[in-house]
């Protein structure tokens, strides 16, 4: 075995794929070869003199660009779950190292790798894929929505997620370093602290909506995935609600969000945001009710009139009848 510095590593990657003559072993989670254009024509060309490619990825819906990169080169991938090994191996030599097949570890990443040589070093690697790999390989791909919500812009992802939960109109767009919801006839804004990766939303208050909150607020939003801060009315400053997940986001750009953690704030944002509708509800539908009932009294009066000036009407053609 000998240790291989940085700048050495790919290059050492790079001669077991145009040395081999039988098979190519390839064992990366990750695998991004859109700027890594001499290994990908290295593959191309191995394939093309008869080697034989085995490479396994990790299982994973935010992974589903890694298999598709090797899928377009005509490699059938291998799906590992939880898979974060690397190395590479041929029938002469093999090479463990940190790098992963991404471009930007070959650029950028300060790695480390070793050089095998011996046949009992390469049957060892062969005995690790047998014993570990092979038996956790898995056949099904993640799901179609998963694989969505993996690729999609968080905003659109969003948007449709709250017309679906909703069954009502919504728009998702950002302006002025925040998202601005438009959903269930109200405004609300998602903003995101990234010196701390925290995620806030806000909703507006009027006057109204403000004194219903001050009176019943817990009993509107129970949901314990925010702390919320409230902040009334003064000038011309309508009244707001700030709610602030609890949870550190993994990252400051929210469309790399992992699939998990994407559902779940998904689903904490459609719920405020379906708590802000109740409590807007409460607060008209009162007053809805009020105005029916004003309309329906006057619509009774109007008839009552209407009746009374017919039977007058009647009386009249009546007594001149007569």
């Amino acid at each position: 075995m000998k240790i291989l510095s940085p700048h050495h590593i790919s290059g050492e990657l790079l001669e077991l794929i145009h040395s081999a003559q039988k098979y190519l072993v390839l064992v990366s989670p990750y695998v991004r070869l859109g700027q890594w254009q001499q290994l990908a024509t290295a593959l191309t060309t191995a394939q093309r003199r008869g080697v034989r490619i085995e490479a396994f990825v990790r299982l994973d819906a935010d992974n589903a660009s890694s298999w598709e990169e090797l899928e377009a080169l005509g490699i059938r991938p291998r799906l590992i779950p939880n898979l974060h090994a690397k190395f590479y191996f041929n029938e002469t030599g093999g090479v463990i190292s940190s790098l992963n097949l991404l471009s930007s570890s070959n650029a950028q990443a300060l790695e480390i790798g070793c050089k095998l040589e011996t046949e009992a070093e390469l049957r060892e690697l062969q005995d690790y894929i047998k014993r570990y790999l092979v038996p956790l390989e898995q056949t099904n791909r993640p799901s179609e929505d998963d694989l969505y919500l993996s690729k999609e812009k968080f905003s659109v992802v969003l948007e449709n997620y709250i017309r679906q939960c909703t069954q009502s109109k919504a728009r998702v767009t950002y302006q002025h370093n925040a998202f601005e919801i438009r959903a269930l006839d109200n405004r609300f804004f998602l903003e995101l602290d990234k010196g701390a990766n925290r995620l806030r939303v806000i909703a507006i208050y009027s006057q109204d909506e403000q004194e219903e909150y001050q009176r019943n607020g817990p009993h509107f939003y129970p949901n314990s995935c925010f702390a919320y801060e409230f902040t009334p009315a003064s000038g011309r400053n309508y009244a707001t609600l700030t709610g602030e997940y609890g949870t550190r986001l993994s990252t400051t750009y929210l469309d790399n969000l992992r699939v998990p953690e994407k559902k779940a704030i998904l689903e904490a944002l459609v719920q405020f945001i379906q708590n802000t509708g109740t409590l807007k509800e409460a607060v008209y539908a009162p007053k809805r009710a009020a105005n029916v009932a004003r309309k329906q009294a006057w619509e009774a009066e109007l008839a009552v009139r209407a009746a009374a000036r017919a039977a007058e009407a009647q009386k009249s053609v009546t007594v001149a009848v007569e």
